[in-house]
């Protein structure tokens, strides 16, 4: 397949597959993952491709299945350009709950550095880089089997400190209350 023709392809079909891609609803950058399909025809031999057309819609499926894949390992939550734009018109924080959430993610963020090193690791790497249990059992040095032990320890101690955090939040606005009552 020649380049003009490719661009030709690209130019018909690119706004059908971008559509098809809606029932991801969100999930994927339809517009990315058709860009990759073509940047992926780049590099086959065409000349053994029968139908060119279904072969780039099976490679755009399967890329945007790959992708959604890729996201549900590494624990990505992929948000739709049109829910980051109502981002900030949706909830206005007041100066007092920007401290409070200043404070949650200090406190959460000393919650993860206090973990065991073994346990910090294999939840940064899982949940940060999206690695897979062999490949952080191979940098740890442990079986592969050892991993979701470190993850599921990390996890519940990081758990534990957000229900903390949540508790003694809760009891500050009670006593603030109680303070703010007394002198009325």
């Amino acid at each position: 397949m020649t380049p003009a023709e490719l661009a030709r392809l690209f130019a018909d079909e690119a706004p059908r597959l971008v559509r098809r891609l809606r029932r991801f609803r969100g999930q994927v950058a339809s517009e990315d993952v058709v860009q990759s399909a073509f940047a992926k025809m780049l590099e086959v031999d065409m000349s053994k491709v029968d139908n060119p057309r279904a072969y780039l819609a099976r490679l755009t499926q399967n890329l945007a299945v790959d992708e959604v894949r890729r996201q549900t390992r590494a624990g990505i939550t992929t948000v739709s350009e049109e829910r980051l734009e109502r981002v900030g018109s949706e909830t206005v924080l007041t100066p007092e709950q920007m401290l409070i959430e200043g404070e949650r993610f200090a406190f959460m963020t000393g919650a993860v550095l206090a973990l065991p090193e073994r346990e910090r690791l294999a939840l940064l790497w899982f949940k940060l880089k999206g690695l897979s249990h062999a490949e952080i059992a191979k940098r740890l040095g442990v079986s592969r089997h050892t991993v979701p032990y470190y993850l599921s320890r990390g996890l519940a101690k990081i758990a534990a400190a957000r229900a903390a955090f949540e508790r003694a939040e809760a009891t500050e606005a009670c006593s603030a209350g109680r303070t703010a009552r007394k002198r009325l």
